[in-house]
């Protein structure tokens, strides 16, 4: 087949690779399929033809996939799982059922991932409504564990065997001074440029995998903190980097909105990143969230670079 060609693919053909591949063995495949063995072996013929790529090696064991086949599996279970989810939206739409999720998220993942989000899912997925709320650097894990919320999305959120943790991408840090600072006017900075200054930052018990991150990338940069300030929530508090002997780090999507009296500036230091994460229950394995992980990985992934 020329390459860049259309091929002419049905679900019945699709599906049916996708059984044969987990199966390895026509015979088995077709009974959970409940087709013949002669039909479902011309279907797989029919498929390798289409596309002009030899799927599976056939040996005297059953079938095994070849490099080709596999890489043509990820790609179809993906293209059916996004399709299922979406037929599954369209008829609780149309049955009037709505699904309600409720989405935690810190500070500063309202400033830029959850304006890109919400329309992505309401366009996305038709029968979902989302119901969100900002919360305290981290109360993200501890209010979707204790079930107030469905899902939410968190920098360096602490473990809990009872959540499962899905990191979505690493997003870069920033500094934040105050615009009297010394290094206000600089385009970016290293981390050692601060020697000397206070660090800002919100009490370890709160969200304390996040804090032990931050002052770990302090340290790595062999950074000496000759004071840390501690308050619960650190924008209302900016007013402290007025000393100009202070500065806090906090992930570069707080720079999104700007404030009068703070200059946030670029962090050359290589290793100055944090995880961002999508919190759900481990025992909650509803289709509706798993949808709602595809789209923020998508999101996150475009914008956080």
């Amino acid at each position: 087949m020329d390459e860049g060609a259309q091929v002419n693919l049905t679900l019945r053909l699709l599906r049916a690779f996708v059984a044969v591949s987990h199966e390895g063995h026509v015979g088995r495949a077709a009974a959970k399929l409940y087709v013949s063995q002669p039909a479902l072996s011309q279907d797989i013929r029919r498929l390798e033809r289409e596309i002009g790529v030899v799927l599976f090696e056939r040996g005297s064991k059953g079938l095994s996939l070849t490099p080709a086949g596999s890489e043509l599996l990820r790609a179809v279970e993906t293209a059916l799982s996004i399709l299922d989810q979406g037929i599954a939206a369209t008829q609780a739409l149309a049955a009037g059922h709505r699904i309600v999720v409720r989405i935690a998220y810190s500070p500063s993942i309202g400033n830029q991932l959850m304006p890109a989000l919400l329309p992505a899912l309401e366009r996305e997925i038709l029968s979902l409504t989302v119901e969100e709320r900002e919360v305290d650097t981290g109360e993200v894990g501890p209010g979707v564990l204790s079930g107030r919320y469905d899902v939410g999305f968190a920098h360096s959120p602490s473990p809990d065997p009872r959540l499962t943790l899905i990191h979505l991408a690493d997003e870069r840090l920033c500094v934040a001074v105050a615009n009297s600072h010394r290094l206000a006017s600089a385009t970016s900075v290293r981390l050692s440029d601060l020697e000397g200054s206070a660090l800002l930052i919100w009490p370890r018990d709160s969200a304390p995998e996040y804090y032990d991150l931050i002052l770990e990338i302090c340290a790595r940069a062999k950074l000496d903190l000759p004071q840390i300030k501690q308050f619960r929530h650190i924008t209302p508090r900016s007013y402290l980097l007025d000393d100009n002997q202070t500065f806090s780090l906090l992930p570069k999507s707080s720079a999104i909105v700007q404030r009068p009296e703070v200059r946030f500036v670029d962090l050359e230091d290589a290793d100055s990143t944090v995880p961002l994460m999508f919190v759900r229950r481990s025992d909650d394995d509803r289709g509706e969230l798993g949808a709602i992980e595809d789209v923020a990985r998508r999101v996150s992934k475009k914008l956080i670079s």
